[in-house]
């Protein structure tokens, strides 16, 4: 039902109930009609016409009002909802759906409920629309966004979000501005990782490093964790265009499209190549590296069996497989899945001040060139 699939998606007001009536109006109309006798009569006629109703009832306060009394916001999504169902009963239909500017009169929070909504049809429709409201754009999948900038000319539409026009990057930037404050605040010389996990370990070692005087992250870096691997693309355009410094240290590519995109900041000159590492640099002779493979391979064991003793058997380095170069794969083939809980070994890590204080030189010489490469890139 349309008033079931409303307030699945409008999260405002759960007190709503739509009310559908067909109402019977009665009129007289008089009109003249031929007798038989050949001559002209007055007669009245009754024209009924059938009017539906639909009404908004709420059932806190008991009082139902029509539709159109209601807020711009609700009768166009309502609206929405019942021009696109019956889109979909028709089922051999193929649609694209364009929208442009949905929502306009929508809150915050209901802008939120459409985003949802059109979020279940992307499985089986291609929806693309156009917005100006930060509310409108899904931080989460920013992957999915093009930035459309017009000039006297042309207009040009990207992936890469390289435009600096402050217009076409507002929507964009607020829209992760609430992310970012949830995370860290941005200083002006950042430092982008993939996850918290990193934040954890690179914090850690660089405090320690530095209270035993060798060199860590220098105190005016902030280590800003973007949420993954796909996201670190969408952060450098829109920090560039705040004129910040920026460096990226993540986990080698594990497919084409992200190195590609990659490559594309980089031919555009928003991020220089130099400013973008890979934990594989740091190693010799690897071509792919987590930041756990900064560790020896009994430190990250020694991490994980403490960590995660009560979901999974200890496990021993003579079980690790020596035909796989990183450390989560290895530990992924001994436990039989594809992953595993990161979080859990960087949470251990940097509440474990005696594992700490007994790295091996290794793993601080190994950490420590790379803070030493941030710096500098950084300055």
């Amino acid at each position: 039902m349309i008033s079931d699939t409303l307030f699945q998606y409008w999260s405002a007001n759960q007190n709503l109930n739509i009310e559908f009536k067909i109402d019977k109006k009665t009129a007289t109309a008089k009109r003249q009609v031929n007798t038989s006798y050949g001559s002209a009569t007055t007669v009245d006629t009754n024209i009924v016409e059938h009017v539906l109703d639909i009404r908004v009832k709420n059932s806190k306060t008991r009082v139902s009002l029509p539709l159109q009394n209601r807020s711009k916001g609700f009768n166009w999504f309502f609206s929405f909802l019942v021009w696109f169902n019956k889109i979909q009963a028709d089922s051999n239909s193929k649609y694209i759906l364009l929208l442009d500017e949905p929502g306009l009169n929508l809150h915050a929070t209901a802008q939120a409920d459409l985003l949802r909504f059109l979020e279940s049809l992307v499985d089986k429709y291609q929806v693309i629309y156009t917005t100006h409201s930060p509310f409108m754009v899904e931080t989460t999948k920013l992957n999915r966004v093009r930035t459309v900038f017009s000039d006297s000319d042309s207009s040009i539409v990207s992936d890469s979000i390289q435009q600096k026009d402050p217009n076409t990057l507002f929507p964009l930037q607020a829209a992760l501005g609430y992310d970012v404050a949830q995370n860290l605040f941005i200083s002006k010389k950042n430092l982008l990782v993939e996850g918290v996990s990193d934040l954890l370990y690179l914090t850690t070692i660089s405090e320690y490093l530095n209270a035993n005087k060798r060199t860590g992250l220098n105190e005016d870096i902030t280590i800003v964790p973007t949420g993954g691997l796909d996201k670190v693309a969408s952060f450098i355009s829109l920090l560039r265009g705040s004129k910040l410094s920026i460096f990226c240290l993540l986990d080698s590519f594990t497919d084409q499209k992200s190195q590609a995109r990659f490559d594309s900041l980089t031919i555009q000159k928003i991020i220089s190549d130099k400013n973008i590492k890979f934990f594989h640099d740091f190693l010799d002779n690897r071509k792919k590296a987590d930041i756990e493979d900064m560790f020896t391979v009994d430190e990250y064991l020694q991490l994980f069996n403490i960590s995660l003793s009560s979901t999974h058997a200890e496990i021993k380095v003579e079980e690790l497989s020596t035909e796989i170069e990183d450390i989560l794969s290895k530990i992924n083939k001994v436990i039989k899945k594809n992953r595993f809980n990161h979080y859990l070994p960087a949470k251990e890590f940097a509440s474990n001040k005696d594992f700490v204080n007994n790295l091996s030189e290794t793993t601080l010489s190994r950490f420590e060139t790379i803070f030493k490469e941030v710096n500098k890139n950084l300055k």
